[in-house]
């Protein structure tokens, strides 16, 4: 069983019951980072909790809390569809396989997190240029890194 994080300043009082909501397994979802901004994550098999990244040895799912306002993103493809980023996933792909980023494949969180970030920049059917394709991996690389030292402070605060 996964601990709920705690919210400041609110309580569940005796007999109250939190309404968690289901996702869709394997789909991406996006909630606040509780530092002031937002992050994509994967919905893990039970539907309530999600991975922030996708390394079962150097992190554990968190629970999809209200209190981070949680956003379904669906799949890649149904993401690239309702936002008219067809052209944009293409290139994104063809980025990434022309510099031999093995992500492409092995990592289907990091692919979600550039073509969210291409999102935020880009225009309806527009193909985004190299340099805007850079700067969306090097984003989804900050995201994931930052994901990694959460896990890290919380794995050496909990072992002492």
């Amino acid at each position: 069983m996964h601990l709920l994080p705690a919210v400041v300043g609110h309580s569940i009082g005796k007999g109250e019951k939190m309404k968690i909501h289901k996702y869709q397994p394997g789909t991406f979802i996006e909630v606040d980072d509780m530092a002031g901004g937002r992050r994509v994550g994967m919905v893990c098999k039970d539907g309530v909790t999600f991975w922030d990244l996708l390394d079962s040895e150097r992190c554990t799912p968190l629970t999809i809390h209200p209190s981070m306002h949680p956003q379904a993103l669906g799949t890649l493809v149904q993401f690239s569809q309702d936002k008219g980023l067809v052209s944009a996933t293409q290139a994104l792909v063809a980025y990434l396989q022309t510099s031999g980023d093995t992500r492409l494949t092995e990592d289907p969180l990091f692919v979600m997190r550039a073509l969210w970030f291409i999102a935020k920049k880009a225009i309806t059917g527009h193909v985004p240029d190299s340099a805007t394709l850079s700067w969306a991996c090097e984003q989804a690389r900050a995201q994931e890194q930052a994901a990694a030292r959460i896990h890290h402070l919380a794995g050496q605060y909990c072992s002492g």
